[in-house]
């Protein structure tokens, strides 16, 4: 495996891991100081100590998540150029999903030949639908993203949707699955990228926002 950071903000990517397990420390300090100048204290103050997961305040919220959108789509593009793709993109906030996956909408990752499977396929999963669920705006915005290569993974979703998410991803007709950890746990789900937006998660009003353990992190990226 060879692990890399990418800075938010940044103009590119670096090594921090190469695949012989070689920490390198000069990359990774070039990856901080992308974050924040190294007079700030090394940036550790303005990324350790954060008690809350996005940017701060109210007033740029808006213009954070939209922010956060374009650094996803900058380094699945980057992912896809190089084709490093099947790409697992892990996000901790349920609600930034699918919002993060329509965000995407300039990729168009599939072939006609393609997109007629994952037309098949999905008719044919969600024909054990009642009339009524078959018409829910989950279900039917969710095939025009599938068709471009591109699905979203939670626990809010009817479980047939994740069943056949999940069957399309291991088939090589997602090319870029965007998920909750939850997607990690129990499933066989080759890709050659693993992508985190964030490298802490929200984990209960006692203990806030908290940096993601080493477990998890091996966990999630295989």
């Amino acid at each position: 495996l060879e692990h890399y950071i990418f800075p938010k903000g940044g103009d590119g990517i670096y090594l921090s891991f190469d695949r012989d397990n070689k920490f390198r420390q000069d990359n990774f300090l070039k990856a901080i100081n992308a974050i924040a100048p190294a007079s700030d204290g090394y940036a550790a103050n303005k990324t350790a100590n954060r008690t809350e997961g996005g940017n701060g305040g109210s007033d740029g919220k808006g213009k954070g998540e939209e922010m956060k959108h374009l650094e996803v789509y900058k380094i699945v593009k980057m992912i896809v150029d190089k084709n490093y793709d099947p790409c697992i993109v892990f996000t901790f906030d349920k609600k930034m999903i699918e919002e993060q996956a329509k965000a995407l909408d300039r990729l168009d990752l599939n072939s006609d030949t393609e997109k007629s499977m994952i037309d098949a396929i999905f008719e044919a999963s969600i024909d054990q639908l009642s009339p009524e669920d078959q018409n829910l705006p989950q279900v039917v915005s969710l095939l025009p993203i599938l068709k471009r290569g591109i699905g979203f993974h939670h626990s809010g979703l009817l479980p047939v949707l994740k069943e056949v998410i999940e069957i399309l991803f291991q088939e090589g007709l997602i090319k870029v699955l965007i998920a909750t950890e939850t997607m990690s746990t129990g499933l066989n789900m080759p890709c050659r990228s693993v992508v985190f937006t964030a490298p802490r998660k929200y984990d209960g009003a006692e203990f806030g926002y908290r940096w993601i353990s080493s477990g998890e992190y091996v966990q999630m990226s295989g």
